[in-house]
């Protein structure tokens, strides 16, 4: 609860208020007790607010204009985000010789961890609103075009050479791989760690080379690598190969089983037919979805995973900051990174990585490397949604460099140990394409296109598929779902995998559709026959049900229990003197052999 104008200035020290008095020449002769004080503050406040607002500064007017509003306290955090300024929040203490802030009188800053929330006094809210226009939202800086290269902070030293800017436009890129990742996944390819759920190397390596592009280039040149680094280099490592597993469960196409990812009903939706709008759904699953935290990629930052994790917020209230944040930016323009993190800031609410000032994260050690800067953290994990996550999905594009010896964040603790903090230091730019521009909420509509791709095979009438060139590891996977290898470059249609396909789960329209989708001359008819027929026979079996088998001691009891009142519609007679009885009758029949003066045999 906000306090009062009089409690506030009463709790206030006797010499702030009579430094504001001087400041705005209306100390009273004669005065001496703090309550005179008080209340010609308070007189100053409420006849005469309009001369009090023209001795403020600019940035003080536009703190006090935020604050009335906005219906709410601004932080500083947001302020200088905003305003690019030091945001000018008064104190409760001052030193004898310093100048006593305007503001005092009319915020209400906590002296102690469970005072009142800070905020503008409620009798000055209304006025300063008629007095004050309403400020301006957060307009970006746009970028009028991209470098071809960038000059590192040492370049004037000598002790770096000019590093090439590479672009990734990632609108057409990322739902052309997601088709890919997922039939990897429907093909049981995509093993995952027990423990945190991720792509292993082998896994991660598999879906590298499944990538229509490659991976970030984010290894430093052999060239331009100096004597240190070549003896100790340290790989930068993967990025859009290991986020693709990790961003398929978080979107709910997939799910880890046994250490190994399956298809979700949505991920076998998807597969079938990918559109903007299921793109859409998955990317809001994915925003809300605590299981996997981003700043985890920041491999040099530990603690993450220890007790350091209780003092961290949950992951999808940050993610969600920055996903209100991206939804503001101008479509089709580039940004800086550090103004699409300025607008993050800008939009006033609470992302901070850690929840306390508790140095629970470190590098090294923690007696060492203890990290306190939460503006730093957040950067880093900003860094990693953007580059990792919403770029591999395709909403967003980056410019970037290699990372190595940057360190834009963090550079104060324990920088010079390390060759970069985290894989994605070197992100340079960022732009919301119209993709993303959709699945953010930022635009009404978008209409997807897909590209013709060339076809992958020919389909045969003896029911060979003859290969039109090296498939990529999630074509050759779906293909074998369907078919076996008879030498490099022919394969042949095999019943059999189909339906073991469709007993793990799959579909035969997944298949109908990959063959239709890539066979250069389209289906002979006979095939098509012999996969409906294929289809036909897998629905045969209408139903499937647990039974117990039971054997008596000859054919004629057996028939007879068959065929008693209580016990025929309990059981099935199964030739000679076997009796089939469904594992839901069992209990039922048990109670009815009893009655005709027969037992059932323990079952253990």
């Amino acid at each position: 609860m906000k306090p009062t104008m009089d409690q506030h200035l009463m709790a206030l020290n006797g010499d702030v208020l009579k430094g504001w008095l001087r400041r705005m020449d209306a100390m009273e002769k004669g005065s001496t007790r703090k309550e005179q004080f008080v209340r010609a503050i308070e007189a100053q406040l409420t006849g005469n607010l309009s001369g009090v607002l023209a001795r403020l500064s600019l940035e003080e007017k536009c703190l006090l204009a935020e604050c009335a509003h906005q219906g709410r306290f601004v932080s500083a955090r947001e302020f200088e985000a905003k305003y690019r300024s030091k945001c000018p929040l008064p104190r409760y203490q001052y030193s004898f010789r310093e100048e006593v802030s305007l503001l005092v009188p009319f915020l209400s800053l906590p002296t102690y961890r469970g005072d009142n929330e800070p905020g503008l006094l409620p009798e000055l809210e209304a006025p300063l609103r008629a007095l004050l226009p309403k400020p301006e939202g957060v307009k970006p800086k746009l970028v009028d075009r991209l470098p071809k290269a960038w000059p590192s902070e040492q370049q004037c030293l000598g002790g770096d050479r000019i590093r090439p800017v590479h672009l990734f436009e990632s609108e057409r890129i990322g739902p052309a791989e997601v088709s890919r990742v997922l039939r990897l996944i429907q093909a049981g390819k995509v093993k995952t760690t027990d423990a945190s759920r991720r792509p292993t190397d082998a896994a991660t390596r598999l879906v590298a080379q499944t990538l229509i592009v490659p991976d970030f280039s984010l290894e430093v040149p052999e060239g331009d690598r100096s004597d240190w680094e070549k003896r100790y280099y340290t790989d930068a490592g993967a990025v859009r190969a290991h986020a693709w597993p990790v961003l398929a469960q978080q979107c709910g196409w997939a799910r880890s089983k046994a250490g190994v990812l399956t298809l979700t009903p949505e991920g076998r939706d998807t597969l079938q037919e990918f559109t903007a709008e299921k793109l859409r759904d998955a990317v809001s699953r994915y925003f809300t979805n605590n299981d996997f935290d981003e700043l985890n990629r920041i491999n040099h930052i530990r603690g993450q995973g220890g007790k350091g994790r209780r003092h961290m917020s949950e992951t999808a209230s940050r993610k969600l900051t920055i996903k209100r944040a991206l939804r503001t930016l101008p479509v089709n323009q580039w940004l800086h990174y550090q103004e699409c993190l300025r607008l993050v800031n800008a939009l006033g609410e609470n992302w901070d990585v850690l929840e306390s000032d508790y140095p629970a994260l470190y590098f090294f050690e923690p007696q060492y490397g203890c990290i306190s800067n939460h503006g730093g953290l957040n950067s880093q994990f900003l860094r990693a949604v953007c580059m990792e996550s919403l770029a591999t999905l395709g909403l967003l594009d980056v410019a970037y460099v290699y990372p190595h010896r940057l360190w834009p964040d963090l550079k104060d603790f324990l920088s010079g140990d390390l060759p970069f903090c985290g894989r994605y230091d070197g992100l340079l730019y960022v732009r919301l394409n119209p993709l993303g521009a959709y699945v953010l909420g930022a635009a009404e509509s978008y209409e997807y296109r897909t590209e013709d791709k060339p076809k992958l095979f020919r389909v045969l009438p003896n029911l060979d598929i003859v290969l039109g060139g090296v498939l990529n590891p999630a074509d050759r996977a779906s293909l074998e779902l369907m078919a076996c290898p008879k030498s490099d470059l022919v394969w042949g249609l095999d019943a059999e995998r189909m339906l073991t396909h469709v007993e793990t789960g799959g579909s035969f329209a997944e298949l109908f559709g990959f063959l239709e989708d890539n066979a250069a001359e389209g289906l002979p008819d006979n095939v098509r026959v012999f996969l409906r027929e294929l289809e036909h026979k897998t629905g045969a079996c209408r139903k499937l049900r647990e039974a117990v088998l039971l054997e008596w001691t000859d054919e004629v009891l057996a028939r007879l229990i068959a065929t008693s009142a209580g016990t025929s519609k309990l059981c099935y007679h199964a030739g000679d003197n076997r009796l089939v009885v469904p594992k839901e009758n069992l209990a039922a029949f048990g109670r009815a052999m009893k009655k005709l003066g027969y037992a059932l045999p323990n079952r253990s």
